[in-house]
């Protein structure tokens, strides 16, 4: 019998489990633990020395920093945020007329239905947020004492303030980068309906020779002011409404010119308002024809101008019927009567201003006017003087330098 082995193998001793890896701490809790562990440290070892109180002033101070660097941006970012949305809601308001309104048949379908689309993005945006403010914390620079636990206290105080604050932050930029990026479609897609519209009112005004100077004059107010603060993207939507309006009263005036041409009378005030404007040295003229002006009609000639420096100076002259009869019969009086009203036109004339202005007339419209008529030739009643009396030589002299 063989002698057994006493020795046996002994079992394998199971493998020492790895370590996990340690979750990284946050950054501000890292920070505030090394901190800690270096005052703690510092104090059992050099008690409530000098070196201690440095440290401890050092690090409450620099909490303070850290958290006052954190409001600042937080302030910074909270007022910006408070803009965009107050710029969204003008916004969304200042296109709410326009929106309202049916589509006209000069914009496209396309370029209107981005508006629409750019329009519901914004309002999405901005509905649900509500203004808000923010009031820094009012935190002492150092801890109440240097004492180990206070300044410990004090220090995670600080760092949890930094931590909120910098949340809300985050949180508010992300709010105001989404304002931005619909504020700025938006703006782009107004940009691009105000394009199409200031085209087609560019080709009212050069195509629709009828209608009058006052209503393209509105127009081209419309339009060059439609950019708010000259920027593509700073168009105010009110404005587009005011282009669209414009169009509509220079096509309204031009429609109203077409008809004035079939009625019987037309040719004789053609004639008159040719006479008038081959007279007026460029001024430009809108003519009206009533029964009565100024409560005068038949039996009668009477004429008002109203005239306008501004606008490249312009003037519309308005004439009673019976003026176009007296025109058609040859009479004198009548034609002196529409010099007369020219004359009025006149003082809009950089030239002519002066002398009207001057010691010699003292802006006194009806003398001018009657004194520029005579200075015409037209030294009759008709030129003004029935109705305001005859001008000394020296006006007529001084209005006839305006010729």
């Amino acid at each position: 019998m063989t002698e057994a082995d006493t020795d046996t193998d002994a079992p394998e001793a199971a493998p020492e489990p790895e370590p996990a890896p340690a979750r990284r701490p946050r950054r501000a809790a890292l920070w505030v633990s090394a901190t800690a562990f270096a005052l703690l440290a510092t104090a059992a070892g050099i008690g409530a020395g000098l070196g201690w109180q440095a440290l401890a002033v050092q690090a409450s101070a620099e909490a303070h920093q850290h958290l006052e660097a954190e409001s600042k941006a937080l302030d910074d970012v909270t007022g910006q945020r408070g803009m965009a949305l107050d710029k969204a809601h003008a916004s969304l308001s200042s296109i709410a007329g326009f929106a309202a309104q049916a589509r006209p048949s000069y914009l496209g379908e396309a370029t209107a239905a981005a508006l629409t689309k750019a329009q519901a993005e914004l309002t999405a945006k901005s509905e649900h947020l509500r203004q808000v403010s923010f009031d820094p914390p009012q935190v002492p620079v150092r801890s109440a004492d240097l004492l180990p636990w206070t300044v410990l206290a004090d220090v995670q105080h600080k760092a949890a303030l930094t931590r909120s604050e910098e949340k809300t932050r985050k949180t508010r930029a992300a709010e105001l980068k989404a304002l931005q990026k619909a504020q700025h479609a938006f703006g782009t897609s107004v940009a691009a309906v105000y394009t199409e519209l200031a085209a087609h009112g560019e080709q009212v005004l050069t195509a629709d020779t009828s209608a009058t100077y006052a209503s393209k004059i509105v127009l081209r107010h419309a339009i060059d002011g439609g950019k708010a603060d000259g920027s593509a993207t700073g168009i105010r939507g009110s404005a587009l409404l005011q282009i669209v309006s414009a169009i509509g009263g220079v096509d309204t005036a031009q429609a109203a010119g077409e008809a004035a041409k079939q009625d019987p009378a037309y040719p004789i005030r053609a004639q008159i308002e040719e006479y008038a404007r081959s007279i007026a040295h460029g001024v430009t003229l809108d003519f009206e024809w009533h029964k009565e002006v100024s409560g005068l009609g038949d039996g009668w000639y009477s004429g008002t101008t109203q005239y306008h420096e501004e606008d490249g100076g312009w003037a519309t002259i308005d004439l009673n019927f019976t003026i176009q009869d007296g025109w058609r019969d040859g009479d004198r009086d009548a034609k002196a009567l529409v010099t007369h009203e020219v004359g009025h036109a006149q003082v809009v004339r950089p030239e002519c201003k002066p002398l009207f202005d001057g010691p010699v007339f003292r802006d006194d419209d009806e003398m001018w006017a009657t004194a520029w008529a005579i200075a015409m030739g037209f030294d009759t009643g008709g030129s003004g003087i029935e109705a305001y009396g005859r001008p000394t030589d020296q006006q007529i002299a001084v209005a006839g330098q305006c010729r």
